[in-house]
């Protein structure tokens, strides 16, 4: 009698679980930012001033320099895609992809502001955000502050921030950062729910992929630079 009355009660919360997980619907559509600058500064010298992120759970797709570039974050899998399309410049397709490392070098500390902001209409909670790293070429902690706004309406789970900014609660929809007089804004100006699936963030087989010292010197041979993102 007592078997029978824990297999019932695990059945109740296996169908409670399965019924939960086949009705939640996550996010799934674009999300259009804008950035902004003000201070001392040139902002033709800031680009792109827009961006578009497909996102679809834990994946984005992010289209710059007129889907020139995609950047492609599965924040599940802890991989980050690089692809560009220099077809136009009498180039390639190449791309690369790169896993996320499990011991980050970047460490973030978050604190509540206690207020929130209305985006697009997706009410968002403010957070102050503490980045330290190590800057190798001085040797020297370096200490970022800025805050954000976000909304846990966009993403599956706590991994949609896994690549950038672990541990943080919610989708990042505002930004504001500042240095040395110059304060750049980041901000939704559109969020448009679409027909998304998880097949729109393969790697197209039109593109030719490079491990990382091949696209480091992909990287200087075509802009004479360093390889580095």
């Amino acid at each position: 009698m007592k078997r029978a009355v824990v297999v019932f009660a695990m059945a109740i919360i296996c169908s409670t679980v399965s019924y939960q997980s086949y009705g939640q619907k996550y996010f799934a559509g674009t999300v259009k930012f804008e950035v902004s600058f003000e201070g001392d500064t040139d902002p033709q010298k800031h680009i792109p001033h827009e961006f578009e992120v497909t996102i679809f759970e834990n994946k984005e797709k992010i289209l710059v320099y007129n889907g020139t570039m995609q950047v492609i974050k599965d924040g599940d899998a802890l991989t980050t895609t690089y692809l560009w399309d220099l077809s136009g410049f009498g180039g390639e397709r190449v791309g690369r992809v790169e896993e996320k490392e499990q011991t980050s070098k970047v460490k973030y500390a978050y604190e509540a502001r206690g207020d929130t902001k209305n985006i697009c209409g997706y009410e968002c909670k403010g957070y102050n955000v503490t980045c330290t790293y190590m800057d190798e070429e001085y040797d020297e902690e370096v200490e970022l502050k800025y805050f954000v706004y976000t909304t846990t309406e966009i993403g599956k789970d706590a991994n949609i921030n896994a690549i950038g900014s672990p541990g943080l609660s919610g989708y990042v929809l505002y930004s504001e950062f500042e240095k040395d007089g110059v304060k750049r804004i980041t901000q939704v100006k559109e969020v448009k729910k679409g027909k998304v699936k998880a097949v729109d963030f393969m790697i197209p087989s039109n593109y030719k992929m490079y491990n990382k010292e091949e696209w480091e010197e992909l990287m200087q041979k075509i802009f004479g630079g360093g390889g580095e993102e």
